[in-house]
């Protein structure tokens, strides 16, 4: 790499995330870093918009991101595509400028990064093109719907503040195993069928090591969740702990499904996150989101990551996780 004696990953989503950690801004003020990225849920989001469009530059030959003339010429004919396939299906404009924010983050993540490493390469400029398939989305005649029926993300946009909010002890419980783990409300002991289906003893399966990053994860084994089918989940160490007392003290973790959708709701309405179309299955789509990523980073393939990440949501085919991921 011209200019510079770093490190530079020959992996394009390991580069994305190189170049993405150069605007991290957790904690910090908008006078300090004004285009930093201060959200946990916009920095998923983004990076998420991101990687797909990766995938697209690779089926292009595209396999380094600092080709800034190849990226930016790829960027229109990608944001051509995506478009096409909304306005066949009747997407949402609304969901189309979410990928249009990322892009523009993206854009100015690599050239933050360049910038900081003395990378002698021309810098990224897609802001043409952007504004120009912006103005065409827009077009009342031909361009896109402001909004659809169909919800596209129906991840919370910040999961921590909808769990913080959640008043009652055992709801909170249950949301963070849905949140960290991707079990569906039948696995946390909340069915919405009626039927009796509590956590007990029985489903610690003690600390693991996570396959994927290596580090130390409390195992939910045999789980009963749709279907019948016995699948195995993995959580934080501080939230196994959680559960496994809550289970000593009462022998199982269970709760009624409408009193904890009720709890979800009001969170949701205080933290500016309730929409009819999430409840307790949007926390499997924050899993599926932040794990997808979390394969991704340790360098699994788009296929791979969503193979791994379906396997976690019992679902067993990867393609059964697009409507988990995409947007």
């Amino acid at each position: 790499m011209k200019g510079t004696s770093i490190r530079w990953p020959r992996s394009i989503h390991s580069q994305i995330e190189a170049v993405f950690h150069s605007i991290r801004a957790f904690g910090e003020s908008k006078s300090v870093n004004p285009k930093g990225i201060r959200s946990l849920g916009s920095w998923s989001v983004y990076r998420y918009e991101t990687h797909r469009f990766s995938e697209y530059l690779v089926t292009r030959e595209c396999t380094d991101i600092l080709d800034t003339p190849l990226v930016s010429r790829l960027m229109g004919d990608y944001l051509a595509n995506v478009f096409v396939r909304f306005q066949r299906k009747g997407f949402s404009r609304q969901t189309f400028e979410t990928k249009l924010a990322a892009l523009s983050k993206f854009e100015h993540a690599l050239n933050t990064y360049i910038k900081k490493h003395c990378i002698l390469v021309k810098e990224l400029d897609t802001r043409e093109v952007r504004q120009n398939i912006s103005k065409i989305a827009r077009d009342k005649k031909n361009g896109l719907p402001k909004s659809s029926r169909e919800y596209f993300n129906r991840a919370y946009p910040d999961p921590r503040s909808l769990i913080d909010h959640i008043v009652n002890p055992l709801h909170k419980l249950q949301a963070m195993l849905q949140h960290e783990g991707g079990l569906r409300a039948e696995g946390i002991g909340a069915p919405s069928n009626g039927l009796n289906n509590p956590l007990t003893a029985d489903h610690l399966g003690g600390i693991v090591s996570d396959p994927i990053t290596g580090g130390e994860v409390g195992l939910l084994k045999d789980v009963v969740e749709k279907g019948g089918k016995k699948t195995d989940h993995m959580i934080s160490v501080g939230t196994y702990s959680l559960l496994e007392a809550h289970i000593d003290r009462h022998g199982k973790l269970e709760s009624s499904y409408k009193e904890y959708i009720i709890s979800l709701a009001q969170a949701a309405k205080a933290t500016g996150q309730y929409d009819p179309g999430r409840g307790t299955h949007a926390l499997k789509h924050n899993f599926a989101q932040r794990r997808y990523l979390e394969c991704v980073r340790h360098g699994m393939t788009h296929e791979q990551a969503l193979q791994q990440t379906s396997l976690e949501l019992a679902h067993f085919r990867y393609y059964e996780t697009y409507t988990y991921t995409r947007g």
